[in-house]
């Protein structure tokens, strides 16, 4: 790693736990100005994010995809982006930066731990089909991330607000319709990364499907979700039912996106080989 892409990581790190205590003293104190600083502080630790990402493809010549380290820099950097994207268009509220932020951090963490020394991209990386399959799975679990955000202020709610009534939370109805409408893009973003990965290992190992640990946990995170969007639509799953499988969903992507690699070795090469 380089001297500057190292200062820039702390100090992205640094920032996103900045504005996400920001953000809590604001919410708790009910200073919505404060909540606008918090942000600027979110936004600060975005574009140093951007330059960290850009330090990194500088110095190993290539994209940042090709072992843990990069794999979390660029995914936390797309989650985060998502949430950005949303939260301008106020199709989101932003008191569910407070979920979404620490999971950003708590992602850049997981990736310094690992190897972080620039390695030469291999023949696997090579290939357009990468690009696609990683940016729709990283916009998939942005989408997802946000649908917990809101799933988990929902079950907090009207405890928060028992304790402290100055809070500003929005109504059930509003944090459930966020649940569902970004668990319905996920799923689409979702969809196209398994799509694109089966192309990706034909061309590389001769078959569409190996039943390879990731992609097993890849398609149990996919079938969980669909089951979500049924049970919405055809049992009337909604509500508070709805926010506990968003939560449920998320472990579940947790264990195929990190967990499994502790557990049972992959064909998966780069971010979950070491």
């Amino acid at each position: 790693m380089a001297k500057i892409e190292e200062i820039l990581f702390w100090l992205t790190t640094f920032m996103y736990v900045l504005a996400f205590s920001r953000h809590l003293f604001s919410l708790v104190r009910g200073k919505d100005e404060k909540i606008d600083l918090a942000f600027k502080i979110l936004w600060l630790a975005f574009f140093l994010h951007t330059a960290t990402g850009i330090a990194r493809w500088i110095d190993a010549a290539h994209p940042p995809v090709t072992d843990a380290y990069e794999f979390n820099l660029t995914g936390m950097w797309f989650t985060m982006l998502v949430f950005l994207i949303f939260e301008r268009l106020k199709k989101i509220d932003r008191v569910i930066a407070l979920i979404v932020t620490p999971i950003v951090f708590l992602g850049l963490g997981h990736g310094m731990m690992s190897r972080i020394e620039v390695v030469p991209m291999g023949p696997a990386f090579q290939s357009p089909w990468l690009i696609v399959h990683v940016i729709f799975a990283w916009f998939a679990f942005g989408c997802y991330a946000i649908s917990t955000g809101a799933a988990m202020m929902f079950l907090l709610r009207d405890k928060l607000l028992i304790k402290r009534p100055q809070l500003n939370i929005p109504p059930c109805e509003a944090l459930d319709v966020s649940n569902y409408r970004f668990i319905v893009l996920g799923f689409i973003n979702h969809a196209v990364m398994l799509i694109s990965g089966a192309i990706w290992g034909k061309k590389l190992w001769g078959h569409y499907w190996s039943w390879d640990p990731l992609e097993t946990w890849s398609l149990i995170a996919f079938l969980f979700y669909a089951f979500y969007l049924h049970a919405r639509s055809f049992l009337g799953w909604k509500m508070k039912r709805a926010a506990w499988l968003a939560v449920l969903g998320i472990v579940i992507l947790t264990i195929s996106f990190w967990g499994i690699e502790w557990f049972s070795p992959s064909v998966h090469p780069g971010p979950w080989t070491q």
